[in-house]
């Protein structure tokens, strides 16, 4: 037989050949300390979906734009204390365990090899090895693989992710040959006795240095609790049954100085409890000076044991008079390799019964100890998360459509002066303005201002009369009519605006914006329709993420496309109405005619029929001033006020900061575009890192309150800048207290109102808000025309602490609502 033949044979189990390479797959480290590397590590294992489990768009976006470019620099001075010049303990300790379980082999029917997942060898590499291997001595090369992923407990977060390395390496290769997985080995006798002498020996150690062990606690690798309870992931059933066999089998401490807790949280969602190091304060209260720590969620020190227990936990215990007794892992502990590499023989050539004689085994008894997970914030049910997903997508094309014209607001009002000067309405807003200048103003830019502040106060005035009665009429018809005919009023308008050529033309094209200006109060509805009492503040979050999303993608585009002049490329367009801002129009009308299509196809009907409101027997009319009357439910009225006087401050901002910034700081569109970028990239951080996770557990009032307090310091810094310095430290301040204030507002109303009344309660929260949107800008522009441009940052400034009184007097919903 040639030796072409040969390779052409592959493996001879054909031949009765029989062998088993068995590969440990552990996760890796990055390849040094340095930022970059640790970026690369991060931005792989942070971006596999079995480990962050969330919308993968959306957290595609929370990685790269608030993780990737501030989570590596931090971590990188982590690892760089367990660095050893060379290489990381999981590397180093993972490579002498594999050494050691293959000299302690017995059988030449098993081979031991190991990957990691991030880093090398990898579990392609081995493959690779594997087949060269087959090429070159296919008499000696295994038949069969076993992966042992070396987590002892399963998670998907851990196990699975493993999992899906190896298959993604099989979907290149031809040759596959027999495999399998072991998936656990917590309840091993190899595992659990190894451990159990590894913690008595150092109790021991503990013990002759003089420093008897007070409590000993077991601590495990966390995960999100949602996991266990709502995704049946059995890990947390693992982390107790090897808490039971270990804490049964310790023998140099009492059984009852022996506790469970969970370590290493990221994000700020819930996870398992109780959390490591607050049992460890709680234990130090109580008088418990000594504290040792074992982490059998690894079998390897690593930055998790190494650096968060033995460095970072021993520093908190020690500024509270106690002490962090360390135990390390496994590692490459003699024995444990030695009985490991005859757990492994035995899983790879043992019989069933071998197998099995291989593991403790609990029970039903043993469970009652073990005490069942529970959320403090309910989660969002399906139905919930996919209604969020095509609002989410509906208000931000809306919003980014809205706010298009944000950066342009100067130079619309030179323009239209310009070229329309003699136009009735343009007439009558200047006119108003020449009645004001006669007791005298600020100058000639703190006149424009003024038109600004009219033009912004148009739009929000038709939302005013608007918004209620769409809540209203979303409550007896249902959310998707109602959300489909504003969407095509404002793709209407957005037509309208890009041929506006008159002024006139442009107060229709916002009149009829702001008449259809009712999906962001029926978007609402939406969600109050598809959530709870216990998650509505996460479902509120969710569209003041759109909102900021939409306020970083629209005034950047609106600065973008304030350098495309159609006029100037297509002379005879103007003959049509085209303007030097009809290109942001046009986009702003693509994306509402998008939106139009996918809320028609996509968007289900989130009111039922049995929940909507009886439209004969309602005492309220679609009188704009009757819809304004008190509410008959407690809250909501005083929640109502806050918000308008709060938005009332805000809106006086808003409208009047490009004036300033063109005024002290010669801004341009494109400047203007940046500052609403940064105002909106800031809100999306503190909304999707902050408020959607933990308002629903501080208590929504407690975070509005903080809101609106963080407020003050944002306008007063703004009305005292002069340079873009100090103007972007006071944007910081605005836009991380609104970004904390409106969701949470929003989330008491609707809290504090009944479900069949949430389209009407919130459309009139909404119309509140477009009405102070209506007298704010006003007011402002005034104030900075009269007295100049601090004067309505100082005097709003002072006017919060009214918003803010009166959100402190507020009582707890009444849960029975």
């Amino acid at each position: 037989m040639t030796d072409q033949n040969e390779n052409f044979l592959g493996v001879y189990d054909s031949l009765g050949h029989r062998k088993t390479k068995v590969v440990f797959v552990q996760l890796g480290s990055p390849k040094s300390p340095k930022v970059s590397d640790v970026r690369t590590f991060l931005k792989e294992f942070l971006g596999d979906p079995r480990v962050v489990d969330i919308n993968p768009t959306l957290w595609k976006i929370i990685l790269n734009l608030f993780v990737i470019p501030f989570r590596p620099a931090r971590s990188a001075k982590l690892y760089s204390r367990i660095w050893n010049g060379e290489s990381f303990p999981l590397i180093d300790n993972t490579k002498s365990f594999s050494d050691k379980v293959s000299s302690f082999l017995k059988s030449d029917k098993v081979e031991v090899e190991y990957a990691f997942l991030l880093s090398s060898p990898r579990v392609d590499e081995v493959w690779d090895r594997w087949e060269r291997e087959v090429s070159s001595s296919p008499e000696t090369a295994a038949t069969e693989l076993l992966i042992i992923p070396m987590f002892p407990q399963y998670s998907e977060s851990t196990v699975a992710s493993g999992m899906d390395g190896f298959f993604s390496v099989l979907k290149t290769r031809v040759q596959i040959p027999p495999f399998k997985f072991l998936t656990n080995f917590h309840r091993s006798k190899a595992f659990i006795d190894n451990s159990v002498v590894q913690i008595d020996n150092f109790l021991e150690r503990f013990e002759r240095d003089g420093k008897k062990s007070d409590k000993l606690i077991i601590s495990f690798h966390g995960i999100p609790k949602r996991r266990v309870l709502y995704k049946n992931d059995i890990y947390y059933k693992h982390c107790f049954e090897t808490y039971f066999l270990i804490k049964s089998r310790v023998k140099n401490i009492d059984a009852r100085d022996i506790v469970i807790t969970f370590q290493s949280r990221f994000g700020s969602e819930e996870w398992l409890t109780p959390y490591t190091e607050d049992v460890m304060e709680e234990l130090i209260d109580e008088g418990a000076k000594n504290i040792a720590v074992y982490c059998p969620s690894f079998v390897a020190d690593c930055l998790e044991t190494t650096d968060e227990i033995a460095t970072e936990l021993a520093e908190e215990a020690k500024e509270l008079g106690g002490e962090i007794q360390f135990i390390e892992c496994l590692n490459d502990d003699k024995k444990w390799c030695e009985d490991f590499s005859h757990f492994v023989e035995n899983q790879c050539e043992g019989s069933g019964e071998t197998k099995a004689q291989d593991f403790y085994y609990m029970q039903k008894e043993d469970y009652k100890q073990m005490e069942k997970p529970s959320m403090k914030s309910e989660p969002l049910s399906a139905n919930a998360k996919s209604s969020l997903k095509i609002v989410f997508l509906t208000l931000f094309l809306d919003l980014v459509g809205f706010s298009i014209i944000f950066p342009l607001f100067p130079a619309l009002a030179k323009h239209y002066i310009s070229v329309d000067g003699d136009n009735f309405f343009l007439n009558l807003i200047f006119n108003g303005i020449e009645t004001l200048t006669a007791t005298g103003g600020a100058g000639k830019l703190s006149s424009i201002v003024l038109f600004g502040g009219a033009l912004g106060a148009l739009y929000s005035f038709l939302q005013f009369i608007a918004a209620p009665v769409w809540g209203r009429i979303s409550d007896r018809i249902g959310r998707k009519p109602v959300l489909l005919v504003s969407v095509f009023g404002l793709a209407l308008s957005y037509v309208l605006w890009f041929f506006s050529g008159s002024f006139t033309t442009l107060i229709i094209a916002r009149f009829i914006g702001g008449i259809m200006g009712g999906n962001i109060s029926t978007a609402t509805a939406v969600v109050a329709d598809v959530t709870s009492k216990g998650n509505r503040s996460k479902g509120m979050a969710t569209i003041g993420i759109a909102f900021a999303l939409g306020f970083i993608i629209g005034p950047a585009m609106g600065g973008i496309m304030s350098l495309i002049d159609l006029t100037k490329s297509f002379p005879e367009l103007a003959a049509y109405g085209v303007n030097p801002f009809s290109m942001a129009a046009g986009i702003a009308f693509i994306l509402s005619a998008f939106n139009l299509f996918f809320l028609y196809r996509n968007f289900k009907e989130s009111l039922p029929q049995e929940k909507r409101g009886d439209a004969h027997s309602s005492e309220r009319t679609f009188n704009p001033l009757q819809l304004f009357k008190p509410l008959p439910y407690e809250g909501v009225n005083l929640t109502n006020f806050g918000h308008f006087l709060f938005l009332m401050a805000f809106s006086g901002m808003e409208f009047t900061l490009t004036f300033l910034a063109v005024e002290r700081m010669n801004y341009s569109s494109m400047d203007n575009a940046y500052m609403f970028i940064f105002i909106g990239f800031i809100i999306a951080m503190v909304q999707g890192g902050f408020v959607r996770r933990k308002a629903g557990q501080i208590g929504e009032k407690k975070v509005a309150l903080m809101g609106l307090i963080c407020l003050i310091p944002g306008l007063i810094l703004i009305g005292l800048s002069t340079s873009s310095f100090l103007l972007y430290v006071g944007l910081f301040f605005l836009a991380v207290g609104s970004s904390m204030a409106i969701p949470c507002l929003t989330s008491l109303v609707s809290l504090y109102t009944p479900a069949a009344e949430q389209g009407h309660s919130i459309g009139i929260f909404r119309s509140l808000g477009a009405l102070s949107r209506v007298i704010g800008p006003i007011i402002a522009s005034i104030i900075y025309w009269k007295f100049g441009s601090s004067s309505p940052y100082f005097l709003g400034s002072a006017f919060l602490i009214i918003p803010i009184i009166l959100i402190s007097m507020l009582k707890k919903p009444n849960e029975a609502i």
